[in-house]
């Protein structure tokens, strides 16, 4: 059985977490509810990383991986803190008319658990 686009989308977050050590914060990004439910709409992540330069919102696409366990295609944003606390103030910037969700949270690191 498959996995549910929530469950991939934590396990893809927790893996960015992990390999990415610039990441303060990663937001699920969405759609609508319709377009949602489309298993062709992919998962969309929104990576605040400090590491990163600031060149605007611009979404990298990445097909399904099935052998990795990545069933859904994905949307990856990597911003700045100072572009997020942007789009925050103007949830109009981000294209697609997709919208802020969820925040995933950080695993402690290990020994702070």
């Amino acid at each position: 059985m498959r996995e549910t686009k929530a469950t991939v989308a934590q396990r893809l977050a927790e893996s960015h977490y992990a390999i990415e050590a610039g990441v303060s914060a990663i937001i699920q990004l969405v759609a609508s509810p319709d377009r949602e439910a489309d298993p062709k709409e992919p998962i969309k992540l929104l990576e605040v990383n400090e590491n990163t330069t600031e060149d605007g919102i611009h979404p990298l696409f990445f097909g399904p991986h099935p052998a990795s366990g990545i069933f859904y295609p994905s949307v990856i944003i990597e911003v700045t803190p100072a572009e997020y606390e942007r789009i925050q103030q103007s949830p109009a910037l981000l294209p697609n008319g997709w919208r802020l969700d969820r925040e995933f949270a950080k695993a402690a690191p290990a020994g702070q658990r």
